[in-house]
Formats: C-alpha cells, sequence, structure tokens
C-alpha cells in the first residue's frame, strides 16, 4: 500500500482527533497507519490517561517504538501507570540501552521489582550499561553487534549473520577480533557479499578503524561518528576489548539533544530541568542565575549614571536607548548561536576563532551599516532632530558590529580555556552589549550636547 503525504496527514488528524476525544479503540485502529516517531510527537502534547490504554492496547513491538521515541521522563511516568504485565513486557522488547536510560528514572523497589521479572540476560546488560557515567560512551552504547574470529572464513560470518539475534540493530559492519576480544578490523555486508565465501574475513577486513572508548565523552563520540560518515562506531573497555556500538541514530539523539542543553544554558537556564521538573526545583535552577544576571546589569547602570547630566539636557535621549541595547543583543545571540552549533556539531575547530571573527567584522559592518542608516531616519523622524538621528543610529551601528563579533568569538575563547561556552558567553555577552551600547550612544551624546540642545 502506499500512502501518499496528503493521506498521511489524514490518518495523523483523525488519530489525533480520536486521542483527545477519548476514542482509543478508534486510535489503535489507525495506529498502524503512522510512524512510531509521528505518534510519540502527538502523544506528547495529550494526558497519560489517554496515552496508557491506548499503548496497553496496540501491537506490543509498535508500543516499544513509540516508548523509547518519547522523553525519558514520560516513558518513566507510562511505565508507572501502566498494567505491570504490559510494562514488563514493554521494557524486556525494547534496546536495552534505551531500557537503561528509563529505569535509571524509577526508584529502588521499582527497579529491583522489574529485575526479577525481566529476562535475566538483559537484566544483566541493562545493569551493566547503568554502572557507566552519563555523559560518556558506556552509558549509550548498544551491546548487540556481529564481532567474528580472524580466522573466521567469509562463508562462515554470512551465516552468522543470518542466525544472529533479532536485538542487534545494524548490520552494516561485522567487527573482526582477535582471541582476547579487541577489534582487528571491520568489514561491511557489500564486501563480504561480493567476496569468495572460502576466504578469511581478515583478508579482507579494513584494518585502519576508528575506535572510541566507554569513558569517552558521548557527545564527542557522536560529532566523529556524524562527522566520518559511519553507521556506528566500536566501543571497547578499558582493556581495549570490544564491548558495544554507538549507534547513528543514537548518535544523532545525542547531538540533538546536547543541542537543546547548549540553547537552554545559553538562556541561563539549566540543562538539568524539564517540563517535570517541580516548581520549587526550577526556581532553584533559574532564580541563581538571575540574580547573577542583576549584578552583571549594574555595569551598565554605572554607565547611564554617569551620563546623568545628559539625559537630563535631552530628555529625548531615553527614547532611543533600550532599541540600541536591546538590537546589540539580538544581534549577538545570531552569531551566538552560529558559533555554538558550530561547536557542538563538531563542524569547526577551536583554532579557527581568527576566521570566525573575520567573518563576523564584515557581517557585523555590512549589517551595522544597514541598520544604523534605517535607525537615523525613524529617530529623524521621531524627534525631527538631524543630529539625534546621526548619533542614535551610529551608536546603533557600532553596537551592532561589537555584537556580532562577541557573539561570534566568544564561545571559542570560553571553550578553550576550558569552560561551558552556552553556560557562560549569555550573561557575559549581553553586559558587553549594554555597557557598549549605552557608552557609545551617550558618549556621542555628550560630545555633541550643543547640537542637540540647538535642535
Amino acid at each position: 500500500m502506499i500512502l501518499e503525504p496528503h493521506v498521511l496527514i489524514a490518518y495523523r488528524d483523525k488519530f489525533n482527533d480520536a486521542m483527545i476525544q477519548d476514542r482509543v479503540s478508534e486510535a489503535v485502529d489507525i495506529a498502524p497507519n503512522l510512524s512510531s516517531g509521528r505518534i510519540a510527537q502527538i502523544l506528547t502534547e495529550l494526558d497519560n490517561h489517554v496515552v496508557v490504554p491506548f499503548l496497553e492496547r496496540i501491537d506490543e513491538k509498535h508500543a516499544a517504538d513509540i516508548l523509547i521515541k518519547l522523553p525519558r521522563e514520560m516513558a518513566a511516568d507510562l511505565y508507572r501507570l501502566m498494567k505491570p504485565e504490559i510494562s514488563t513486557r514493554l521494557i524486556d522488547t525494547i534496546p536495552v540501552d534505551d531500557a537503561a536510560d528509563i529505569i535509571a528514572l524509577l526508584d529502588e523497589n521499582e527497579v529491583s521489582d522489574l529485575f526479577s521479572k525481566i529476562d535475566i540476560e538483559s537484566s544483566d546488560i541493562i545493569k551493566n550499561l547503568m554502572t557507566y557515567e552519563n555523559g560518556t560512551v558506556g552509558s549509550v552504547m548498544n551491546t548487540y553487534y556481529i564481532a567474528v574470529r580472524e580466522s573466521t572464513t567469509v562463508g562462515e560470518t554470512l551465516n552468522a549473520m543470518k542466525d544472529a539475534p533479532a536485538q542487534i540493530q545494524n548490520r552494516a559492519y561485522v567487527y573482526v577480533v582477535d582471541g582476547a576480544g579487541k577489534p582487528k578490523g571491520a568489514a561491511s555486508m557489500k564486501d563480504l557479499i561480493r567476496t569468495d565465501p572460502s576466504k578469511s574475513i581478515d583478508e579482507i577486513s579494513t584494518k585502519d578503524i576508528v575506535v572510541v572508548h566507554t569513558k569517552d565523552s558521548d557527545v564527542h563520540a557522536a560529532q566523529l561518528l556524524r562527522n566520518r560518515r559511519f553507521q556506528m562506531l566500536p566501543v571497547t573497555n578499558e582493556e581495549n576489548v570490544l564491548v558495544g556500538v554507538l549507534l547513528l541514530d543514537d548518535a544523532i539523539d545525542i547531538l540533538s539533544e546536547n543541542m537543546a542543553d547548549l540553547f537552554m544554558t545559553m538562556g541561563a537556564a539549566s540543562a538539568d530541568e524539564s517540563f517535570y521538573t517541580p516548581p520549587l526545583g526550577s526556581v532553584k535552577k533559574r532564580l541563581p542565575w538571575m540574580a547573577g544576571n542583576v549584578f552583571l546589569n549594574l555595569g551598565a547602570v554605572a554607565v547611564i549614571a554617569s551620563f546623568e547630566a545628559t539625559i537630563e539636557a535631552v530628555a529625548a535621549l531615553a527614547i532611543f536607548l533600550p532599541m540600541i541595547t536591546d538590537m546589540g543583543g539580538n544581534v549577538g545571540i545570531q552569531a551566538l548561536s552560529v558559533s555554538i552549533r558550530s561547536i557542538a556539531l563538531g563542524e569547526v575547530r577551536l583554532s579557527e576563532y581568527w576566521r570566525a571573527a573575520k567573518k563576523e567584522v564584515i557581517v557585523g559592518l555590512v549589517n551595522g551599516l544597514a541598520l544604523g542608516a534605517l535607525f537615523s531616519v525613524i529617530a529623524y523622524l521621531v524627534q525631527g532632530s538631524p543630529t539625534l538621528g546621526l548619533v542614535a543610529g551610529t551608536a546603533l551601528a557600532a553596537n551592532v558590529l561589537v555584537a556580532g563579533i562577541v557573539g561570534g568569538t566568544l564561545p571559542f575563547l570560553i571553550k578553550r580555556w576550558g569552560g561551558d561556552p552556552a553556560m557562560m558567553t549569555g550573561p557575559v555577552l549581553t553586559t558587553i552589549t549594554d555597557i557598549t551600547g549605552v557608552t557609545i550612544y551617550l558618549g556621542l551624546s555628550t560630545y555633541f550636547l550643543a547640537s542637540l540642545l540647538g535642535g
């Protein structure tokens, strides 16, 4: 059956309407026509009292696929609400790395009860994954993969791949290991099919393979996988023994979550906070940053206070002050977002600081001239003063240039100094753009005060 886009949209809308109106039976009938990702997206916007009966009634494999695409906190909540016999089967069905993430959010009694019910082999694997620290490759690796000894023939390898367990999610590569289990090479399915079955797999395997370790950063490993355009990376332990693989879909999830965390911290929010964080917990995470921002902004207040006489002489100056500082902040955040995204995805090296600076100087000059000219005209039309228009436009242009350079280059410097660019750059950026914008604007206004007073 071929489903065209408009048909899929119709199914999505029907499913959404059925779930909103609590017609679970109808939603269950529609579900096979929609992907698990699409359904998960819809379910995140619904109350759990509707989601639970739906997951309990649809095909078990489909339910498991949907569960792993939901936010981890939501998946853990659903586990608690579902019938024990169903929730246990679902946890036992999903990939072990996803199961470990969900189980980590349960309390000790729930975890103990669950481990007593699921498959012993899966239980042992999940327990092992949970021993790795969050943020490491070991905590996100998949422990099901295909590996054969060096002496294995191509024919024997192909037969082994046919008989491999269903838990293996990606069969694009076969890893070649020595007697101790250490990786010695890799062979693709394409190479295996084209080769004489009697040949040893060691003869056709690629010896120069990229390996990551269980204690490596999961973000750095995900960047490596993405940049090398592999489908998965072998993971080794402290003894360099192959113990798992990092899959491409997991790498994409890691980079997506990392990007979200970075942009949260840009706004002085905590990456540990989510929709499920209790109100008081959110207050504790947000309030310190807001309090810190108060003290940072005292710098701008001090600058304004030093030009109090100028503002008293020409009260109209205060009208355009917020526009100049806000525009600097907006431009800086644009440049900041691009730089942090490039760093997060591994697109640039930290040593390319000067390249980023050069680009932002060019962009800042062009944007500054354009926006400054526009603002000069607006200020003139509002107040009827050519001098005020010139001062306001020049200040805006200069602040746009400064904001672009600071926003585009500061993340590289902070990263090289070992800090968190997303956490530290946002508050520093807004303080710098506020101070520079106010200083330039009021400084020029003081210099041209006589002309401003003369109209």
